[in-house]
């Protein structure tokens, strides 16, 4: 069986502290013998040398039993949180049911769906999930050294658009955005028009892929001649190092492409400077 490096490690320290003591015990041995100072003297000094290095494998061995006690204690707090976000995206899911119309008509009347951890118009999670979500992925992958990508998909030309209008667009975008992800990644709706996606393990080639995929079912779907979408793109760590910074650079990767005119169903991918 393999053994990692800290472990292989702490087996050498412990080698050698007994070699020294062995050959501590040796010299101490023939001082006596010879009844010289010196070699009372070089005995001593290898003693200590031997508890010097126990001391150290003794330090590197709690270090190590401390991190592995911190990764396994960030492990299980976020496998909880991931546990309650699914079970509130299940729960959701099964109250709103599956929906072809985004005006809301099969609710009660008066029903506020303000608070529902999933937004019955797109069926994406809420805005105010993504800040908790995102900085607790980005945690999990700068310990593992893993990629994140952040993808932002606004649909175009309809900044004018009635309330419905968007409504219905954002249904079908919702959709196809749901059915092109992973199970591991999320999804969420921002503002009234745009959604946004958390991509793990994905850097910028996959994440580009991932744009271009949704893109590309947006154009097949029934309303593929009257809608398109624009994306703006920020992976960590090439173009970020934290949360906040990640949705910004996102959100000016978006702007880019939206600068170039939405007739172009363009793709900007954040700069690295």
């Amino acid at each position: 069986m393999m053994r990692d490096p800290v472990e292989k490690g702490e087996y050498r320290g412990v080698a050698v502290c007994a070699a020294l003591a062995i050959i501590a015990v040796v010299i101490g041995v023939a001082a006596v013998v010879a009844d010289e100072a010196v070699l009372g003297l070089a005995a001593a000094v290898v003693g200590v040398a031997a508890a010097g290095v126990g001391a150290l494998v003794d330090v590197r061995r709690s270090r190590a039993e401390d991190s592995l006690w911190e990764a396994r204690s960030q492990a299980r707090r976020l496998r909880r949180q991931l546990d309650q976000l699914q079970a509130a995206v299940a729960e959701d899911r099964q109250i709103t049911g599956s929906r072809d119309d985004a005006d809301g008509s099969d609710l009660p009347p008066g029903t506020d769906t303000r608070d529902w951890e999933i937004d019955p118009v797109s069926g994406l999670l809420r805005e105010r999930h993504l800040a908790v979500l995102l900085q607790q992925v980005v945690a999990a992958a700068r310990r593992k050294v893993l990629p994140v990508s952040v993808v932002f998909w606004e649909l175009d030309g309809l900044g004018a658009a009635p309330t419905d209008a968007c409504e219905q667009a954002l249904t079908v975008l919702g959709a196809v955005v749901g059915r092109a992800l992973r199970e591991s990644d999320a999804v969420f709706r921002l503002g009234d028009v745009v959604a946004g996606g958390v991509l793990v393990d994905t850097a910028e080639p996959g994440a580009i892929i991932v744009a271009d995929r949704v893109r590309d079912a947006l154009r097949a779907s029934p309303v593929g001649d009257s809608l398109t979408v624009s994306a703006g793109i920020a992976c960590y760590p090439s173009h970020a190092l934290d949360a906040a910074e990640l949705v910004a650079r996102a959100g000016q990767a978006l702007e880019a492409a939206r600068a170039c005119g939405y007739e172009r169903d363009h793709v900007a991918v954040a700069s690295h400077d």
